[in-house]
C-alpha cells in the first residue's frame, strides 16, 4: 500500500488497468441492493445507499477531475471532504491513479518473459509415479523424508495429484508449471506473456502459458467431448440427488474422478502407460477439470460451520467464484484461457450444453477400463478423507490438551510444544480462512459428507462408523495410560494428578481414532488394489498418516509425547505401544 499525498480537486484521476474491473450486484439480508467491485485480488463493498451512484460511476467513468466525483449522487452533491477521502482511500490502493502516474507507469504487454522459470537442473530425469517404472519409494523418500510403496501411494498423496509430473506424448508434463513435488519440474521451453483478457487477470504480474494455451484450443472439440463422457459415465453410477441440479460435493466429486482417471492409467497393474506416453486427450482434460477441483475445494469451506458440499452449483458460479476469489491466479502465472472457451467448458462439464462431437477414440477406449478407473477415483477420495478426518479430529484434541493445560506451572517442553504456534509458517499446506478449531471442525464435515457420498457410487455404505470410538474402550483406556504415566515418568514436572489425567483421556482418543484410520484406510487400499490390479502395499502406521497431515493439521500427538515428554510412540491397525526405558504399555482394540 501507497501513502498519498493530500488530492487537489483538480487532479484528473483514473482506473489505470480499467479492464480488470469487474463488479457484482447483491442483495443484503435487509433486502438492500449492495454493489461489490472487483479490481484484482481488492474488493470495494458499495453498501450505503447514497453511495451506490459513486460506485456505479466508478466502474462507468474513463477518467475524471476528482471535483466531479462529487456529483456522483442521486440526491445533494455529495460533501468533498467525503469524496477525497472515498477517492485517496482507492488511490492508496492503486485502484485509482492520477493520470500523470498512469501515463509514465510502463506497458506491460511489451514484456518479454525467459523460456524456462529457471526452477529444474538442465537435463534432470524425468520420473513419475507409475507402476511400468515403480519408482515410488525413492520418490516419496525424496519428498517427505519416508518411502512409501506404490500400493499405499494415495495415503499420503491425493489421488488428484498423482499425474502431476509424468509427461504426455506432446512432451507436456500433466501439472505444467505446478507440477508437485516439485523437484520433479522439469521447466520445458514454454512461451509466456502478459494476459490481456478482461476482469481479475488483465495484466497481472504473473504471465499466461501460451505454450499450453495453444495445445488445448487445437483439441478443443476433443477436451469437450471427454469431459462430457467421463461426466455422464460417473453419474450413471452416482446419480445426483437433485436430478440435473448439482451441489458443490458432487462437482467436486467429478473433479476427483476426472482427475483420477488419468492417474489411473499410470499405476494400475496391468498395462501402466509409461512415461512420455501418456494420451494427450486424458492429460488435457486434466488440465481443464484441475481448476474446477480448486474453486469446489474453497466453496465447500467458505463458511465457518457450514459445510458448503450440499449447495447449488453451476457453470457461472463457478466462473464467478474463480474471478472473485482469485483462483486463476497461480504462483508462476494466470490461467492462459479465453473467458468465452472457459464459460464453454465448464456449460459442457456441467450438462448445461452438449460437446459440440462425439470424439473416437472415446473415453473408456483411452482409459481402458472406465468403471476400474471411476472407482479408482471414488475409493482414492474416501482414503483421503479418512485421512483428513483423522487428522482434523487429532487437532481438535491437540487444542483441547493445550487448553486444559494452559495455567498449568511450573512450565515445561511440554507446554512449550502445546502453545507452538500451528500457522502457515510451520504448516504450508495448512488452512488460515477460520480459527484453528472452526478449521478443524469444519475439515471433519466436508470429509464425512465427501466420504459417504462416494461411497454411495461404490455400494459400500457411508462409511460413518468407520471413525467412531468405541465407548467401553474410551472408559478403560485413559486409567491404563495414567497409570503407564505414573510408572514411567513418577517426578516429571508437567505431569501433576490432573495434568497426567487429562493427558491420558486425549492420548486414548487420539490413539484410538488412529487405530480405527489406519484400519479403514487399509481395507480402503486393499479393495483399491484389487480393483486396479496392483500389488498391495505394506501395513500402514501413524508415520505414514502422518505424511499426509502434518503439514495440513499441525503436529501429531505422538511427535508432541516424543519430544515433549520422551515417550516413544508406535501405532499400526491392532496396537498402540507406548514406551519409556523399561517401561512399555500396549494398548489394543
Amino acid at each position: 500500500m501507497i501513502a498519498v499525498t493530500e488530492l487537489l480537486r483538480s487532479e484528473l484521476l483514473c482506473v489505470p488497468k480499467r479492464r480488470r474491473l469487474v463488479h457484482d450486484k447483491l442483495t443484503d439480508s435487509d433486502g438492500r441492493e449492495v454493489l461489490h467491485i472487483f479490481y484484482g485480488q481488492k474488493e470495494i463493498i458499495f453498501d450505503e445507499p447514497e453511495l451506490l451512484p459513486f460506485g456505479t460511476m466508478l466502474l462507468e467513468t474513463e477518467s475524471f477531475r476528482a471535483e466531479e466525483a462529487i456529483g456522483w449522487s442521486n440526491g445533494e452533491p455529495h460533501e468533498w471532504d467525503k469524496v477525497r477521502e472515498l477517492l485517496e482511500a482507492l488511490l492508496d490502493e492503486e485502484i485509482l491513479k492520477r493520470v500523470t502516474e498512469a501515463a509514465a507507469a510502463p506497458k506491460m504487454q511489451t514484456q518479454a518473459y525467459p523460456l524456462t522459470l529457471g526452477l529444474a537442473p538442465p537435463g534432470r530425469e524425468a520420473r513419475t509415479f507409475s507402476a511400468h517404472d515403480d519408482r515410488c519409494p525413492v520418490i516419496t523418500k525424496e519428498a517427505f523424508g519416508r518411502a512409501v510403496d506404490l500400493g499405499n501411494l494415495e495415503a499420503v498423496i491425493p489421488l488428484y495429484r498423482v499425474a502431476h509430473p509424468a509427461k504426455d506424448r506432446d512432451g507436456r508434463q500433466v501439472g505444467e508449471n505446478n507440477v508437485t513435488p516439485r523437484f520433479l519440474f522439469l521447466d520445458p521451453p514454454t512461451q509466456r506473456r502478459v494476459c490481456n483478457y478482461a476482469g481479475d487477470r488483465y495484466q497481472a504480474e504473473g504471465p499466461m502459458n501460451v505454450t499450453a494455451l495453444k495445445l488445448m484450443t487445437s483439441r478443443w472439440p476433443e477436451l469437450l467431448s471427454l469431459s462430457e463422457q467421463l461426466r455422464q459415465a460417473l453419474f450413471a453410477r452416482l446419480p445426483p440427488r437433485d436430478g440435473a441440479r448439482l451441489r458443490i460435493g458432487e462437482v467436486h466429486l467429478l473433479a476427483v474422478c476426472t482427475l483420477a482417471a488419468t492417474g489411473y492409467v499410470m499405476i494400475r497393474g496391468q498395462d501402466p502407460v509409461p512415461n512420455g506416453e501418456l494420451d494427450p486427450g486424458l492429460a488435457g482434460m486434466f488440465r481443464l477439470i484441475d481448476g474446477v477441483r480448486l474453486v469446489t475445494t474453497e466453496s465447500m469451506r467458505m463458511i465457518a460451520g457450514e459445510p458448503g458440499c450440499d449447495r447449488p452449483m453451476n457453470a457461472r458460479s463457478i466462473a464467478d467464484f474463480a474471478e472473485r476469489e482469485g483462483t486463476y491466479h497461480g504462483t508462476h502465472g494466470v490461467c492462459a484461457g479465453p473467458a468465452a472457451l472457459i464459460d464453454e467448458y465448464l456449460r459442457v462439464l456441467l450438462g448445461e450444453e452438449s460437446a459440440p462431437i462425439q470424439v473416437v477414440p472415446d473415453i473408456a477406449a483411452r482409459v481402458g477400463d472406465l468403471d476400474a478407473a471411476l472407482e479408482y477415483g471414488l475409493r482414492g477420495q474416501r482414503i483421503e478423507s479418512l485421512v483428513r478426518i483423522f487428522g482434523a479430529s487429532q487437532g481438535l484434541l491437540h487444542d483441547r490438551l493445550r487448553v486444559s493445560l494452559a495455567e498449568q506451572q511450573p512450565r515445561t517442553d511440554l507446554h512449550a510444544l502445546l502453545d507452538a504456534p500451528i500457522d502457515t509458517e510451520h504448516y504450508e499446506l495448512l488452512r488460515v480462512d477460520h480459527s484453528l478449531v472452526d478449521t478443524f471442525v469444519l475439515e471433519n464435515a466436508v470429509n464425512r459428507w465427501l466420504l459417504a457420498r462416494a461411497g454411495e457410487g461404490l455400494r459400500d455404505g457411508d462409511g460413518r462408523e468407520m471413525l467412531e470410538l468405541d465407548p467401553g474402550r474410551k472408559c478403560e483406556e485413559p486409567a491404563r495410560i495414567a497409570e503407564f504415566l505414573a510408572r514411567a515418568l513418577p517426578d516429571h514436572p508437567a505431569l501433576s494428578a490432573r495434568a497426567r489425567a487429562e493427558l491420558a483421556a486425549v492420548a486414548a482418543d487420539v490413539f484410538a481414532l488412529e487405530r480405527r484410520c489406519l484400519r479403514a484406510v487399509g481395507d480402503e487400499m486393499r479393495l483399491l488394489n484389487e480393483r486396479i490390479g496392483r500389488t498391495p502395499g505394506r501395513p500402514l502406521t501413524g508415520e505414514d498418516l502422518a505424511v499426509y497431515n502434518r503439514p495440513r493439521t499441525g503436529p501429531t500427538f505422538a511427535a508432541t509425547l516424543k519430544v515433549g515428554l520422551g515417550l516413544g510412540v508406535h501405532t499400526d491397525a491392532t496396537s498402540t505401544v507406548l514406551s519409556c526405558g523399561d517401561h512399555q504399555l500396549s494398548l489394543t482394540d
